[in-house]
């Protein structure tokens, strides 16, 4: 082939083929799409920071309203001032039906004289009472009660019963308490036939302990 064959035979294949092809090499798709990733932000990391997040607030308020149920649970359940005030009452209306058996026996058992009514058994009257005043200031029974025993006080020791003295007033004073204790409980039967052979239990059970000493 002559040199003009091979000058036409290039300028025909230069004809055929795109300049852009020869002047610039084919690019990398795989390269580019790589760097273009790369440029984008990256949403499933920011996905899984959001659900990280809302288990980590859910898990916190499921501890706090277990804290707090915990705490409810073990906080004591302390009594209402009704609750308390019934309590005392009741209380009280007890140590004054036993003091009402006492005072009608003339303050003796088995004949001989006893320290029913002493310093010391008086002291349960007076605490219920003293205690009772604050949630019912306005009612004066408990006033009353406390006076009575003041008053009172020096004729229920052994030395007076001893002298027969006061034989006629026990029985007297035993009305005086079922007044007060009718007055406090509102009825006639604040003790039930339980609380009564409760009470004479424990009467018979401080006579064998005097009788045994």
């Amino acid at each position: 082939m002559n040199n003009i064959d091979w000058l036409a035979f290039i300028t025909n294949f230069i004809n055929k083929v795109p300049i852009e092809r020869v002047l610039f090499p084919p690019r990398d798709n795989a390269k580019a799409l790589e760097e273009f990733a790369k440029t984008l932000p990256a949403p499933v990391a920011q996905n899984k920071t959001s659900s990280e997040q809302k288990t980590g607030s859910t898990t916190q308020e499921t501890k706090t309203a277990t804290a707090l149920l915990t705490e409810e649970r073990e906080s004591p359940q302390l009594p209402t001032s009704k609750e308390t005030r019934l309590v005392l009452k009741r209380r009280l209306a007890k140590e004054l039906y036993r003091a009402e058996l006492d005072l009608a026996e003339g303050l003796r058992i088995a004949g001989k004289p006893c320290d029913c009514l002493d310093s010391k058994h008086s002291l349960g009257l007076e605490a219920a009472a003293e205690e009772l005043i604050p949630s019912e200031p306005d009612n004066q029974v408990y006033r009353e009660i406390l006076s009575w025993l003041e008053h009172n006080r020096s004729k229920l020791t052994i030395e007076a019963i001893s002298s027969g003295q006061y034989d006629d007033a026990y029985p007297k004073m035993a009305a005086e308490f079922k007044g007060f204790r009718k007055r406090i409980m509102g009825t006639t039967e604040p003790v039930t036939l339980e609380d009564a052979k409760k009470l004479a239990a424990e009467e018979a059970a401080r006579e064998v302990e005097r009788q045994w000493r």
